[in-house]
């Protein structure tokens, strides 16, 4: 049965009935989350919790494992099987509700583990030596209803009556739980209640009344408070000392634009103040002019700020002023949006493979009588003259003494007689060969000649780049390693007459470059935004001067943190094959070679684009985290 509860009620309620009311005595930590995310160096398992918990801790081999026993503790999560995934050394997590007010943890290990433990407010870190710490983190389902934190922030006229220490306790709340059931009670007795049971000092407005019915099971007591204030169209207001103002909206922002204006200066750390100014202007306490009987509610922009709020940009501190109630406020707010951004350092690769694969082979052939040639493949004498060839000073043999100059006399033949002059393929010689033959024979009056000309290169060109850069989130970063080739652009002008040709020049920028904007989901992977470019500057064929050849790639990823991701691929072939020879000869089976040239050139190139980023976590050197794992 239901009962009126009346201040003396409440009493003996606190002493009498903890079951029913509120209990004396904190009731056990809940247990909000476990998870298991990666550090350098290091798998973590962090176990959340709401309050204080003692700690026993022990190993255990066959299999190895972890055993954490939190006592004073009640488990508040949904059951949940762990995917049996391998992190950093964690074969497998268990918790479970070990006893009545101790929660076990236990966590299998691959193999003997050194390991530590670190309690922080809000949390407990198992922190497990790896070799190999990268890793997608795993976390447990949601918490169950009685561990959740429900909180709204109450806002009239772009004011927050709440304070932003109350609603961060709202949010995630540490104080002990109470349960207790109200029947028609008076706000009064239940206020005085909430401030016996947390010992603190509750002042109510004289304006405050009203009864309240509520059943409360198992809830942080200033939760319960404020949602049975909301639920009475109420609010709370906490001053510099901890003393709570419970009133109605409208007194409370009445005070608010009656108390005088104080000046706070506000120490920046890791956000530039100037940043932050418009932010924490639209915060401050505002005075709107009172609205005509029946008319609409006064627009905020006819709303004036009574505070201001300035950045002094030397000392990266803000100047706010706001009345006193307020500036706790904002003061959690700047704080709030104070947070160490995170860095990223990236590395690209850009790999660029240029292969030339050439076979030559020709024959060319000189065919002639004496008197009766084409000069072009070997020289011809043109003059003969007695010589000493064994040296006793008696001109004993005749040989040539001139030949002919192909610039002057190209061909000297002879009409009539047995006279017959040929050559073939003598414009198709292999450039630069790397084997020539020369065959002479003579056959009755004729000589006949042959040159085999054969050639096989490679050539390979590999040239690889690797810009690195390291940059906050969300912010683009660019580097750069070329150089600016200026171009001068020619105007002819309008060909009137007394016109003057005007030139301008623009400078074309070419090298490495590569901009990348990441961002670090919540789950640690980094979304990027990539530019990632090679070109350079090239001799035009034609009177444009230059072109330039460029290989670059655009687009967006998402991968893990330290994974090496492939952004861009490019491979292209390029064969020419080039066959001279004699008509019909150089088309026979396996003997057409022997009266021709034949030419193959094959050309490949192959483009690779690599990028891996890597989160920089607090204690990394930069130098170190530049280089992916």
């Amino acid at each position: 049965m239901m009962r009126v509860v009346s201040l003396a009620a409440v009493a003996a309620v606190l002493i009498a009935a903890p079951a029913r009311g509120m209990d004396p005595t904190p009731r056990a930590t809940a247990v909000t989350s476990v998870s298991i995310v990666p550090a350098t160096g290091k798998a973590e398992v962090v176990i959340g919790v709401a309050g204080s918990v003692e700690l026993e801790d022990f190993a255990l081999d066959a299999p190895y494992r972890i055993v954490l026993d939190l006592n004073g503790a009640t488990l508040g999560l949904a059951p949940q099987m762990y995917d049996h995934v391998a992190r950093g050394g964690i074969k497998n997590i268990r918790y479970a509700q070990y006893r009545k007010d101790v929660v076990r943890v236990v966590i299998d290990l691959d193999t003997t583990r050194a390991y530590s433990i670190i309690r922080n407010a809000g949390d407990v870190r198992v922190s497990i030596a790896s070799p190999h710490p990268k890793f997608e983190s795993w976390k447990s389902a949601t918490p169950t209803a009685a561990a959740q934190d429900a909180a709204a922030d109450v806002v009239d006229n772009g004011r927050t009556v709440m304070p932003a220490s109350t609603r961060t306790a709202l949010q995630q709340s540490t104080q002990p739980r109470i349960t207790v059931t109200y029947n028609d009670a008076d706000i009064r007795d239940v206020l005085a209640a909430f401030a016996a049971f947390s010992g603190r000092t509750i002042v109510v407005g004289k304006g405050v009344e009203g009864k309240v019915t509520a059943e409360v099971r198992d809830q942080p007591w200033d939760v319960a408070m404020n949602a049975i204030l909301q639920s009475q169209g109420l609010a709370a207001a906490e001053d510099n000392n901890g003393i709570i103002t419970v009133d109605s909206y409208a007194n409370i922002l009445a005070k608010q634009s009656t108390e005088p204006l104080v000046t706070q200066l506000i120490s920046v750390n890791y956000a530039r103040a100037a940043s932050l100014v418009e932010t924490i202007g639209s915060l401050l306490s505002r005075d709107c002019p009172p609205a005509a009987a029946g008319a609409a509610a006064v627009p905020q922009s006819s709303c004036l700020a009574r505070g201001s709020v300035r950045a002094d940009t030397s000392t990266n501190t803000l100047l706010v002023t706001e009345v006193p109630s307020r500036i706790n406020d904002l003061i959690g707010y700047v704080h709030d949006l104070d947070v160490r951004t995170p860095q990223v350092a990236i590395k690209a690769k850009i790999i660029f493979v240029n292969r030339t694969d050439i076979e030559d082979l020709g024959i060319a052939y000189d065919l002639g009588s004496g008197g009766a040639f084409f000069n072009k493949l070997i020289p011809r004498p043109s003059a003969y003259g007695p010589t000493d060839t064994n040296g006793d000073g008696i001109n004993d043999a005749v040989v040539p003494t001139q030949y002919y100059d192909p610039a002057k006399t190209p061909a000297a033949f002879t009409v009539g007689g047995n006279q017959l002059a040929a050559i073939a393929n003598a414009n198709q010689r292999v450039f630069n060969p790397a084997l020539s033959l020369l065959f002479s024979t003579t056959l009755g009056k004729f000589s006949l000649t042959s040159f085999i000309d054969a050639l096989q290169e490679v050539r390979l060109a590999d040239v690889q780049a690797e810009p690195s850069i390291v940059t906050l989130d969300n912010q683009k970063a660019r580097i750069v390693v070329g150089e600016e080739t200026p171009i001068r652009v020619i105007d002819a002008g309008t060909g009137a007459a007394g016109s003057v040709a005007r030139a301008t020049v623009s400078f074309k920028e070419t090298g490495i470059i590569l901009e990348v904007v990441p961002h670090i989901t919540s789950n640690r992977q980094i979304l990027m935004t990539l530019h990632s470019e090679r070109s350079n500057i090239a001799l035009a064929a034609s009177d444009l001067g230059y072109t330039f050849e460029k290989q670059l790639a655009e687009n967006q990823l998402l991968v893990n943190d330290g994974e090496t991701a492939v952004i861009g691929g490019l491979t292209v072939t390029s064969v020419t094959v080039d066959k001279t020879g004699i008509p019909l000869l150089v088309d026979l089976p396996l003997i057409g070679r022997l009266f021709g040239h034949t030419a193959h050139q094959e050309d490949k190139r192959d483009l690779l684009i690599l990028v891996t980023p890597h989160i920089v976590d607090d204690g990394d050197k930069l130098s170190q985290a530049s280089a992916p794992r």
